[in-house]
Order: structure tokens, then sequence, then C-alpha cells
């Protein structure tokens, strides 16, 4: 069974649960829910967990706003100046105030916090039924559903929390653990990054049974693809990610390579070949991904923002020639780069990633993905956290390299070295939302490529009016 037919079965599971859910699905705070779903085999569970990524793929979450829309339009990816754009108040004018910001940032929260009461709901009964399961079957859903609540509240934090740069005690946004309608105090910064490090704990504990990367259908599908999964290896990667946010860089590095460490046939880089094949082009780098999602409505998502109908049109996340060429340094060797020269496409006179085309695959495995974690990104923080500027462009010059760049001289400068940092986390995270949230722990005075102040005005989201009303947070 290739993985289109897997997907197709776990897609049948998860709309049968999801029928079943659809009471505690939505948990704004003015909702009542009047029963709990009651899980009872493990099928059930199984199901529980698929139906709660596949929200994570929905165009309000993953399979848009936080990886390919809002968040890289906020990191001004994209030309977006023009008053008549559709991202111009929210994202280039970071009003907050506007309806279309508003729109945004109500589906984020409203979509993060009832995922994470999908996973609360499974956390809550797992326990008392740990009978039910057969095989490693307990550990692993348990230990998902650890792992996706702690990914779930970080992402939050990192939106709707103030910069950990200013005030790691400053409060922030709840973490919930229960499920069911409940108002949660605002917890430090500090203390939400220790509540998903505390859960990470657990999860990493539980996945360390089965730290196989499976690229291809098991005999239970559930055990199939596991990069689509909150596997061992993405919680390392996700504990690497927070412990950086927190600033405890010796943690942050240990984390990084424990995953460098341990790659070796489980994520290896993507070859030039395969980067640039005319057909079945890998432009996700799929073999990088520690987590990605399987988003089965990613073509129409895409191409609303990458593609248009219109002769000399422009897609809405397009950007200029000179934009693209100054991102990947074409004047100074940043030709040879095979994320320039294979992940961007021409319309008119503007350009627009193909990160997430579909048009020329075959390869069932190469579609409807979003990469969540990815290797690149612990070589980064490794890069970052290294004892030593001469440590850290070693970890650089392994991406570069496998980019096809040449390679960075090991006597630059500490600040040279963040310098290259940056650069790189421009290029290789295109589309993919990881860059507004690099500004931010750094509280930068400004997001490069807009001339606004940024500051708590544009790091910090405004909670939704009805979590504000209903939660008497004013």
């Amino acid at each position: 069974m290739n993985i289109k037919s897997a997907m197709s079965v776990l897609l049948m599971a998860a709309s049968v649960a999801m029928v079943g859910c659809k009471k505690w699905l939505d948990v704004s705070p003015k909702t009542q829910i009047r029963e709990s779903v009651l899980l009872s085999d493990e099928q059930g569970f199984k199901d529980a967990l698929t139906g709660t990524y596949l929200k994570m793929g929905g165009n309000a979450l993953y399979g848009q706003n936080l990886t390919m829309g809002f968040l890289d339009a906020l990191a001004q990816r994209y030309a977006v100046s023009s008053s008549s754009h559709s991202f111009y108040q929210s994202a280039y004018r970071f009003n907050y105030a506007d309806n279309s910001a508003k729109n945004y940032i109500s589906a984020i929260w409203g979509g993060l916090y009832s995922t994470i009461a999908n996973t609360n709901n499974i956390i809550t009964q797992i326990d008392e039924k740990k009978g039910l399961f057969s095989n490693n079957n307990f550990n692993q859903i348990k230990g998902e559903a650890l792992a996706l609540r702690a990914l779930l509240h970080f992402d939050v934090l990192r939106m709707f929390g103030a910069s950990p740069a200013v005030d790691l005690q400053r409060k922030s946004v709840p973490y919930v653990t229960r499920f069911g309608v409940s108002v949660y105090p605002l917890l430090p910064i500090a203390a939400v990054a220790d509540s998903c490090l505390k859960d990470l704990a657990e999860a990493e504990q539980l996945l360390s049974y089965d730290k196989e990367v499976r690229n291809a259908f098991n005999q239970d599908p559930f055990l199939s693809y596991t990069r689509n999964h909150m596997n061992y290896w993405s919680v390392k990667g996700l504990q690497a990610r927070i412990y950086l946010y927190k600033g405890e860089k010796a943690n942050a590095l240990n984390a990084a390579l424990a995953v460098i460490n341990n790659k070796g046939d489980r994520f290896p880089f993507v070859s030039g070949t395969s980067a640039g094949a005319t057909v079945n082009r890998d432009r996700l780098y799929y073999t990088e991904h520690l987590f990605g999602l399987y988003t089965y409505k990613l073509k129409a998502y895409t191409e609303a923002y990458t593609k248009t109908n219109v002769v000399g049109g422009t897609p809405t996340t397009a950007t200029t020639a000179t934009n693209l060429n100054n991102l990947y340094e074409i004047s100074s060797g940043g030709s040879s780069d095979i994320r320039y020269n294979y992940l961007f496409t021409a319309f008119a006179s503007s350009y627009a990633t193909t990160r997430y085309w579909q048009d020329d695959l075959n390869f069932e495995y190469l579609k409807n993905l979003v990469p969540v974690i990815r290797l690149s990104e612990m070589y980064y923080i490794a890069a970052e956290c290294a004892g030593t500027p001469e440590a850290g462009v070693g970890y650089l010059n392994t991406i570069r390299s496998a980019r096809g760049l040449s390679t960075l001289a090991t006597t630059i400068s500490a600040t040279a070295l963040t310098t290259e940092i940056l650069k790189e986390y421009k290029k290789e995270f295109y589309a993919e939302g990881q860059l507004f949230y690099y500004f931010k722990r750094l509280n930068a005075a400004k997001i490069d490529g807009n001339s606004l102040a940024a500051g708590e005005a544009v790091y910090m989201f405004p909670m939704p009016d009805n979590e504000i009303e209903f939660a008497n947070r004013f």
C-alpha cells in the first residue's frame, strides 16, 4: 500500500472520529461542552490523534497561516507594500486592529487551543485505559499527544507572548492541561516554556522505545510514515528550539547535537539531483524533516497564494527579482544555491516560491506535506550555541555545503557569524513561518524589509476579543 492509500485509511478513520468529536473541537470560552468523547478502544485513540494532526494541517494553522501565509508575510518575505495588497494592513503596516489581521489572529488562537483540547482529551483518558493497548501503542500515542501539546503551546507563546529577550517573567498565555472549558491563568514566559519542556521530557521517555523513522507503509497504518508524527527525534528538535528561546544555550546545543550526532541515514541531506529534478523534484527536502504535517488540501492552499490565473499578474506571495537576488546573494556567489535555483518561478517581473507545488510530482510521499521541524534548524541552533565562533561556523558550513554554497572562513568573528546565521534562516525557511520567530526571539528593533519599528506592538499578537471578554483578561 502506498502513502496515498495509507493516508486514505487515516483520513477515513479521522473523519469518523471527528464527526463524533465535533462537540469538543470548539473550545472558545463562551462555548459550553456538554459531553466529552469517550475513547473506548485503541483504534479510537489512534483516530483521535490522527484527527489532531489533520486539524493542524488546515489553513487556519500550519497548512497556510503559520507557514506560507500570515507569519511569513509578517516577516516581510513578500512584496506587499501596495495599499491594495491583502496583507498590506495586517502584515506590512502591522495593524492588528484591522479586520483582516483580527481574522488571522482569531483563527490561529482558536485553532491552536481547540487542537490542544484534542490532545488533552487523549491524555486525560489514556492512563486509566492502558490495558486496551497492544504492542508499544500506549507509549506511542501518549508520547505523541504530549509532544503535540508542547508544540502547540510553544507556538501560542511565540505569537501571543512578549519577546523572551524583554522579560522571561512577563505574563503571557495559559498552559491548558485538562480537557473541558475552564479559564486558565496567564503564566510567565519562562513558566510556559518549562511546562512545554516538562511535557517533552515525558514524551521523550515514552517515544524512546521506538526511535525508528519509517518512510513507507506499515502493516499498522498508524505506524506508517512516521516523519508525519511527533517522534523521538522531533521531540529533541523541539527541545532545542525551546531551550534556545529561553536563552539556555548549553541545553539547546545538547538537544540539537542529539539529532545531529545520530542523524545517520535517518535524515540524509537532499541531493542536488533530487532538489533539481524535472520530475519528482523534492522541493520539501523531505528526508530532512524531523516532523512534517500531511495537509490534504495543500494544493488548494498553495495555489491560492503562489499562483495566479491573471495574464501578467502576480501571486499574493510574490516577491521582486531584486529581493530574491539580494536574499540569495547572487552578486557574491549565491547563484549555486539549490534553494535559489529550484524553489522559485517567475511571474512577469515577480517571483513566487514553488516549495509546495505538486504539478510535476508522481511520488506520493512528496505530496501534501508541510515541514514543521527540520534538520537544518538543528545546525543553526548548534552554530548559535557553540562555544566558539570557529565551532559555530563548522555547523553552518555543513548546511551551506549541502545547499551548494562555498564554505565560510572559520576565522570570522562572533558578530559576523550571527549575521550569517540570520542569512541562513532567511534562505532556508522561506514560506515556512520561522523567520518572524527569529526576529522576535532577539527582539530586533526592526524586521528586515520594513522601516517601521518593531517591538511589543508587532511581536505580541493581541488576544482575540472573545478571549478577553469571556476570560476577563482586561
